[in-house]
C-alpha cells in the first residue's frame, strides 16, 4: 500500500516542482528587467547631477571673481577745461521754501576783442618809431623739412589652422552628421558635413559612406536633436534603431554621438531631448554600441553656442571633438 501512495505522489511532486522552478524562472526576468531600467535611470541622473555640479561651479566662480566695471573714457583735449563762471545758490526764505538761482547761458566761445585795451592809449607815430632789428631764421627752421615717414607694411594675418591636421586620404574613422559637425575635426578621420540632414537621410548615405572609405574601421554618428520637433517619438526611435543595425550590417562599429540640449529649447522640447536620451543610453547599453554622453557637457553652457543658440561655436566644436576622440580612444579605435 505503500508502494502505491508513493508511486501515486512522485508524479504529483515532479510537477510542483515543475511550477516552482517556472515561478522563479518569471521572477529572476523581472528583476532583470528592473535592474537594467533601473540603471539606466541611474545613469539618466547621474549625467543631470554632474551638470548641477558644473552649473555650481560655474556660477561659484563668477560669484568669487566678479568682473571688473568698465572704466569711462575721458575725452581728449589740448584745451585746458575753465572753470564756469558762477555757481548754484540754494537759499530758505522764512517761509521754508528754498529758492534756486537759475545759472546764466552758457557761451563756449570768448567773443570779446583782447585789443580793445590798446584803443583808447597814445599809440606813437610809425614814422617815429625806431625799425626793430631783422629776425634771424633759427637753426632749426633752416634745416631742410624730412619727408614724411612711410606708413607701416600691413602685417600678414595667418588663418586659424585646424585642430588637427587634414586627415590622410586612409582614415579609420569617418564622422556623419548634421550642421554640429561642421567645424569638428578628428585625427585621421573624414567628416561627412550633412546640413539639414534627418536620422533617415544619414541611414542612406551610409552605404556611399562605407564604399568611399573603405579603411575606415568606424563609423561616428551623432543624432540631430532637431527631429524631435516632429513630435514622433516612436517613429524617431525606429530610425535610430534602423541607423545603428545598417552600420553593423556593414562590419564597421558604430559609435553613437548623444543628442545635445540647445540653448533656446523649450520646457517642452527639453523634455522630449531628455527622453531620447535616456532611450538611446539603454538601447546602446543593450546593443553594446559605444555611446558618447553630451547631455552633461552642453546642458546650460550657453557659452557654447553661436548667436543663433542652436548651433555651436569654435569652443563648441572644439569640446564635441573631444569628447569623440576619449570615445574612439576608449574603443581601441586604430589611431
Amino acid at each position: 500500500m505503500d508502494t502505491l501512495d508513493c508511486s501515486c505522489r512522485g508524479p504529483l511532486l515532479l510537477h510542483e516542482a515543475n511550477m516552482v522552478i517556472d515561478s522563479l524562472k518569471r521572477d529572476i526576468r523581472r528583476l532583470t528587467n528592473d535592474l537594467v531600467r533601473k540603471d539606466t535611470l541611474i545613469s539618466a541622473y547621474g549625467s543631470t547631477l554632474r551638470a548641477q555640479a558644473q552649473s555650481r561651479i560655474d556660477m561659484s566662480f563668477q560669484t568669487k571673481f566678479p568682473e571688473e566695471p568698465a572704466t569711462t573714457s575721458q575725452p581728449a583735449c589740448s584745451t585746458p577745461q575753465q572753470n564756469q563762471p558762477w555757481t548754484e545758490v540754494v537759499a530758505r526764505s522764512q517761509r521754508g521754501v528754498l529758492k534756486r538761482f537759475s545759472p546764466p547761458p552758457f557761451n563756449p566761445f570768448n567773443l570779446s576783442n583782447r585789443y580793445s585795451v590798446l584803443a583808447d592809449s597814445n599809440v606813437a607815430d610809425p614814422a617815429h618809431t625806431i625799425p626793430l632789428p631783422p629776425q634771424h631764421r633759427s637753426a632749426e627752421q633752416s634745416r631742410p623739412t624730412a619727408p614724411p615717414p612711410k606708413p607701416p607694411a600691413p602685417r600678414r594675418v595667418a588663418r586659424e589652422r585646424p585642430r588637427h591636421p587634414p586627415s590622410s586620404t586612409r582614415p579609420v574613422a569617418v564622422l556623419v552628421g548634421s550642421s554640429m559637425v561642421r567645424h569638428v575635426t578628428l585625427p585621421r578621420s573624414e567628416t561627412w558635413c550633412l546640413p539639414g540632414a534627418g536620422v533617415e537621410d544619414v541611414q542612406t548615405r551610409v552605404p556611399e559612406v562605407v564604399e568611399q572609405h573603405p579603411t575606415a574601421s568606424a563609423i561616428v554618428v551623432h543624432v540631430r536633436s532637431n527631429d524631435i520637433r516632429l513630435q514622433q517619438s516612436e517613429k524617431l526611435k525606429s530610425d535610430f534603431t534602423s541607423l545603428i543595425q545598417t552600420i553593423l550590417a556593414t562590419g564597421k562599429k558604430c559609435i553613437v554621438s548623444g543628442p545635445i540640449p540647445s540653448a533656446c529649447f523649450s520646457d517642452m522640447q527639453f523634455s522630449r531631448i531628455r527622453q531620447l536620451h535616456a532611450w538611446l543610453v539603454g538601447y546602446c547599453s543593450r546593443e553594446r554600441v559605444p555611446f558618447v554622453d553630451n547631455f552633461g557637457s552642453f546642458w546650460r553652457r550657453r557659452s557654447l553656442f553661436a548667436r543663433d543658440g542652436r548651433h555651436l561655436n569654435r569652443a563648441g566644436a572644439s569640446l564635441l571633438a573631444s569628447n569623440l576622440e576619449l570615445a574612439l580612444e576608449a574603443h581601441h579605435t586604430p589611431r
